[in-house]
């Protein structure tokens, strides 16, 4: 059994645990301030290929939050899991 610290305070809710056989697509996002953030998209294995949009539109909307709202994301990861069967609807992300 192992533990993981996580130095970031957050609602329960929000925490989420996947497991599952991934494909990951791998990409950086320059900030700003220059700052570069790693990025990870994860997918169901065998979609890989769906995955570039995805990062496109991911990196896209970073850099509309900065350009709009002043906004640059304030962790050094961002990390989403996109797989076909989550039927839970809406989500919120944060690394």
């Amino acid at each position: 059994m192992g533990t993981v610290a996580d130095p970031f305070p957050k609602p329960c809710y929000l925490f989420a645990l996947v497991a599952g056989d991934f494909d990951v697509l791998r990409d950086t996002f320059t900030t700003r301030s220059g700052r570069e953030v790693a990025l990870e998209l994860y997918v169901d294995r065998g979609n890989l290929d769906r995955a570039p949009w995805a990062m496109t539109s991911l990196k896209n909307s970073m850099k509309w939050d900065e350009e709009r709202f002043g906004l640059e994301y304030d962790l050094d990861i961002y990390m989403i899991v996109a797989v076909d069967f989550f039927n839970m609807g809406a989500m919120e992300n944060k690394g």
